[in-house]
């Protein structure tokens, strides 16, 4: 379970109707070209982003941060990127300030980046204690709750070696 922000091109309007129609077409030349170019300069703001995904072509995907455990990790599926983290992190701040890092990058390509747990454009100075509050209490009811015994860490933290 994650918490999911969709990069939306401006140029597709209002962000809101553009999420509901989300592309799932392959990129042209052109798009896939300007996609490469943004994970490089997602990387040249964070060195730590490592890059997996598919050559070119039909089934392009990319997918980064993710062998490198960083606390967003970012997926590009055709022309639809996602930025996500976990529920099951302990502390959501790391992901939320390479949010924070990220989201000018995404801006100067031409997203911005809608937040479909809160129906808007996530921004940082308005929304961040919000995404905390969502994802401190979705992490409580889902995870925490299903455990049996109160002396008993949840099976998330056994899982990750945590107490």
């Amino acid at each position: 379970m994650s918490y999911d922000l969709h990069l939306i091109p401006k140029s597709e309007g209002d962000p809101a109707e553009a999420y509901e129609r989300l592309d799932e077409r392959e990129p042209t030349a052109d798009e896939e070209r300007d996609l490469r170019r943004l994970v490089a300069d997602l990387q040249a703001v964070d060195p730590d982003l490592d890059v997996n995904g598919s050559g070119a072509g039909k089934g392009f995907w990319l997918q980064i941060g993710y062998e490198n455990e960083r606390p967003v990790v970012i997926d590009i599926d055709g022309v639809t990127i996602t930025m996500s983290w976990s529920y099951g992190a302990d502390d959501p701040a790391p992901a939320l300030a390479a949010v924070e890092q990220y989201l000018p990058v995404f801006d100067r390509h031409g997203y911005v980046a809608y937040d479909p747990q809160l129906e808007r454009v996530y921004e940082p100075a308005r929304d961040r204690l919000e995404a905390e509050r969502i994802h401190r209490d979705v992490q409580a009811r889902v995870f925490d709750s299903r455990e049996g015994s109160e002396d008993e860490p949840p099976w998330w933290r056994r899982l990750l070696g945590r107490r």
